[in-house]
């Protein structure tokens, strides 16, 4: 890990040694400067526009009801992705409430929010419908003294991050604990801090009423369209991560409203010009953000390792699933095929990340599986599917009349099939295991979906907290790149030391020398 950061010191000294020569655009005004304006000023301006919002949030009503013409309503898995689509034209505007769009335009020049707010609710940390714990939460909460509460939101909304900590949960916690589902990229509500740590007003919030209740809190990071959904699954009691309370929402769900929410647009900045920006400079600046500034270099490591555990252990085991399935059902038999048939069906049939979440939401729900578990299932299984086929094909491709002879010179059906058939089968479908090993390790990337920081996962949170794209995406798309490499070479060396032309004469015909039936 410090030959890692000293790597990324170095690259920074030499970027930082490059002279800025390359002029790219302005840096726009802000705070403390002449103030800036959207490109829109107002509703009427918005009709046949594009509106974004996060997937999940149920505002197209609402929406429609202020602007007459949307052009099109588009949803992005994250906060960061929206302001990037605003940031680069792909919308004309994104939807969200006033704390994540202050923040937003505080930290980033080309943003700006819309003048006219679209309405107001309130924020809630959200239970089970019916969950009586709902209401004693709120009477805590309510009895929190009032200043208490601005200086919280003050503290998330402001720009120094030095302030941004959370209590420790130093409580005995007598009463129990109690587990939320947080968002995990949406500050200044809830976010990852630089030790993976939960950050923002609602964490705090939720820490102070567990305090007064003396109750622990085991927080699970997760993108914010899953936030919901374990509550509803039962994985989680509470769930946290600038949710807003809506009429939908209530008719499935209880909450404990917090904070008042305004609706709000956030548009791109038309703002006054006031100095000139390089390119070179910006690159320094993105990298020194995206790796160097909290460590971060250190959580896209830590996803590596994860994506790294997920795709072994799915390939170790999917590979042994499906030699068995196919063992189970080389000699025929209807019941054995049709199952098997039906398997390959379902599974092949099926996106991966839906049968991660039917996997993770649905079938073992009630359960307290780790997302990293449910995900080796799932992608066991996928790969597994895939290894059946193979060994169909390879198998299928190795001439008949191999087994009858294997047969007629004394061996029993399975020592001729592992002993002659399997051998020659294996470089048939070799090239395709390969290609396999490839597509599992990029298959991976979606296990986000179900609360597992993977790769993907921390390049997400990484472009949460910058509002960058180049670096994070780039990395993440070059150690994929990498990590699929060495798989495929370790793969490749396995096809050589198994090439049946390397075996030795003597071993292969070492049952024929020991004589006796093998039937």
């Amino acid at each position: 890990m410090n030959k890692a950061k000293k790597a990324a010191a170095l690259f920074m000294t030499v970027l930082l040694l490059i002279p800025p020569m390359i002029p790219t655009g302005v840096i726009y005004a802000k705070s403390g400067q002449s103030p800036s304006e959207g490109m829109y000023h107002s509703l009427e301006e918005l009709n046949g526009k594009t509106i974004s919002m996060l997937t999940g949030a149920p505002f197209e009503e609402l929406i429609s009801s202020k602007i007459d013409d949307v052009k099109e309503f588009t949803y992005y898995q994250t906060m960061p992705d929206m302001m990037l689509g605003i940031r680069s034209g792909r919308t004309d505007a994104g939807f969200m409430n006033n704390a994540v769009a202050e923040l937003a335009a505080n930290k980033t020049p080309e943003l700006e929010v819309f003048p006219e707010s679209l309405g107001e609710t309130a924020f809630g940390l959200a239970f089970a419908k019916g969950d009586d714990r709902c209401r004693i939460w709120q009477e805590t909460y309510d009895n929190i003294p009032a200043e208490t509460k601005e200086a919280l939101w003050k503290k998330w909304t402001g720009a120094d991050d030095s302030k941004k900590t959370v209590p420790e949960q130093d409580w005995p916690g007598n009463n129990g604990v109690v587990k939320v589902a947080a968002c995990d990229a949406l500050e200044p509500m809830s976010y990852l801090g630089q030790d993976k740590e939960l950050l923002g007003l609602d964490i705090e919030t939720i820490l102070l009423i567990a305090r007064e209740l003396d109750v622990k809190v085991e927080f699970t990071p997760m993108d914010f369209a899953a936030v919901l959904s374990s509550i509803g699954a039962g994985k989680a009691d509470i769930g946290c991560g600038s949710i807003v309370i809506t009429d939908e929402r209530k008719e499935t769900m209880d909450f404990v409203e917090y904070q008042k929410a305004l609706y709000v647009l956030i548009v791109r900045s038309e703002g006054s010009a006031t100095g000139e920006n390089t390119f070179l400079g910006g690159v320094r600046e993105s990298f020194y953000k995206t790796f160097i500034r909290e460590d971060r270099y250190r959580l896209f490591i830590e996803g590596i390792l994860t994506t790294l555990i997920i795709t072994f252990l799915s390939i170790l085991f999917g590979t042994v699933l499906g030699f068995c399935i196919y063992m189970t059902c080389r000699k025929g038999g209807i019941i054995s095929d049709k199952l098997s048939k039906f398997f390959v069906w379902l599974i092949q049939g099926m996106p991966a990340v839906v049968l991660l979440m039917i996997l993770y939401y649905i079938i073992f729900g009630s359960t307290q599986i780790s997302g990293t578990v449910v995900a080796v299932v799932a992608f066991t299984l996928v790969f597994g599917s895939g290894v059946f086929g193979m060994l169909k094909m390879g198998v299928g491709a190795v001439d008949k009349g191999q087994t009858e002879a294997a047969l007629a010179l004394g061996y029993g059906s399975t020592q001729s099939f592992f002993r002659v058939i399997l051998p020659q089968a294996l470089p048939h479908f070799l090239p395709s295991y390969k290609g396999e090993v490839v597509a599992l390790i990029k298959a991976t990337a979606v296990v986000g979906y179900i609360a597992v920081q993977d790769l993907t996962k921390m390049g997400d949170i990484v472009r949460g907290r910058t509002y960058e794209a180049f670096f994070p995406l780039i990395a993440v798309a070059v150690i994929y790149f990498i990590l699929g490499g060495l798989l495929t070479f370790v793969v490749g060396r396995i096809e050589r030391l198994i090439n049946p032309r390397r075996r030795d004469r003597d071993h292969i015909l070492k049952g024929i020398k020991e004589g006796g039936d093998r039937r």
